[in-house]
C-alpha cells in the first residue's frame, strides 16, 4: 500500500499494518426530570492511528529527522493513502536511535476533524461580532441571535450583556421559543437579546 505522512512517502517497513478508521460521538446527555433527556452533538472522535516500525538504509536519520520536525512543528499534516487523505497531527513520535541505519520508532496520530486554524474566538463571539456589525445602524435595544453549537444562555449573556448571570434575563424574553427550560438550547434557536 502506499502511504505518504505529510509529503514523505512510507517505505514497507515504516508503515502500519493496519489503519484504524471510526470512531464514536461526542455526545452530551442530560437527564430531566419525568424523563425526558436533552441531547447535544458535540461532533465526531476518531480513533488513533498508531503503529512501530523502522527507518532502515543510508537515509534512515533524514528520513526521521523529518518526521521529528513534523511533530515539532505542531501542525496538521496530510496522512494519504490511495484510497483517503486524512488530516492529522503527530501526537507522538519516539524513535530508538541505535544505528544511524536502523532507527526503530513508534508514533501515534491524531485524526483532525477541522482543517481550519485554531481562532481565538468562537463561534459564538464570530456571529456575534457579525450580528454587531449588522445591527450598527439600528436603533433598537434589541437583537436577533441564532443559537450555534456550543452555546448556553450564559456564554450568550456574557458576549452580548456583559454577565452570565443575566441568562435569566434573555430566558425570560425567550420562554416561546426556550419551552422546556433555559438549559436546553439548540442549533438554530433565534433568541432575542434585549439591551
Amino acid at each position: 500500500m502506499k502511504i505518504i505522512l505529510g509529503g514523505l512517502e512510507l517505505r514497507s517497513e515504516e508503515q502500519p499494518e493496519s489503519i484504524p478508521l471510526g470512531g464514536e460521538q461526542s455526545l452530551y446527555l442530560e437527564e430531566f426530570p419525568g424523563g425526558n433527556v436533552g441531547m447535544q452533538n458535540m461532533g465526531p472522535r476518531f480513533r488513533e492511528i498508531t503503529w512501530s516500525g523502522w527507518f532502515e538504509g543510508l537515509d534512515a536519520y533524514d528520513r526521521m529527522l523529518k518526521i521529528e520536525k513534523m511533530r515539532q512543528d505542531g501542525k496538521i499534516v496530510e496522512f494519504q493513502t490511495e484510497k483517503y487523505t486524512l488530516p492529522v497531527a503527530i501526537k507522538s513520535f519516539t524513535p530508538d536511535h541505535r544505528k544511524n541505519e536502523f532507527i526503530p520508532f513508534s508514533i501515534t496520530l491524531k485524526h483532525i476533524f477541522s482543517r481550519e486554524k485554531i481562532q481565538s474566538k468562537d463561534a459564538i463571539d464570530t456571529v456575534a461580532e457579525s450580528q454587531k456589525k449588522s445591527n450598527a445602524g439600528s436603533s433598537s435595544n434589541s437583537q436577533t441571535y441564532t443559537v450555534v453549537s456550543g452555546d448556553t444562555l450564559s456564554k450568550i449573556a456574557l458576549r452580548f450583556l456583559g454577565n452570565a448571570n443575566k441568562y435569566t434575563q434573555i430566558y425570560n424574553d425567550n420562554k416561546a421559543v426556550l419551552k422546556y427550560g433555559p438549559h436546553k438550547i439548540y442549533p438554530g434557536m433565534q433568541l432575542v437579546i434585549k439591551k
